[in-house]
């Protein structure tokens, strides 16, 4: 079966390499963001603020999406990703994304996954 949403397979990659552009790309204007038991926020502009402040927090992060499911206009990446950590000690731990997708943008963006030992 052709996906719908093939365009987002490169949003992984593009926050591994911290990308604000691109990533802030994927979104509508009103996108609703979830990121594990934060607070949701909207718009592309408080997204951004967080994503900033996270990058700041770690080295880096690397995804490995493991599956990718689609159905009607909902999207959903299932993997693991390893966080370094800025004293250069890692965690891998596994997370859901969940997108609401709308005119091929993400409309709502869900993130599952258990940071609680990252930081």
């Amino acid at each position: 079966m052709e996906r719908k949403f093939k365009a987002i397979d490169s949003l992984s990659t593009d926050l591994d390499n911290k990308n604000m552009d691109a990533v802030l790309s994927y979104l509508t204007e009103d996108c609703k963001f979830t990121a594990g038991n934060s607070d949701q926020i909207t718009g592309k502009n408080s997204i951004q603020e967080v994503f900033q402040v996270f990058f700041s927090s770690v080295k880096s992060t690397k995804h490995d999406v493991q599956d990718i499911f689609e159905s009607g206009d909902s999207l959903v990446h299932r993997g693991f990703v390893t966080y370094t950590r800025l004293d250069e000690t890692q965690l891998c731990v596994p997370f859901c994304d969940v997108f609401k997708m709308r005119d091929g943008k993400i409309c709502e963006y869900i993130i599952y996954i258990d940071w609680s030992e990252l930081f």
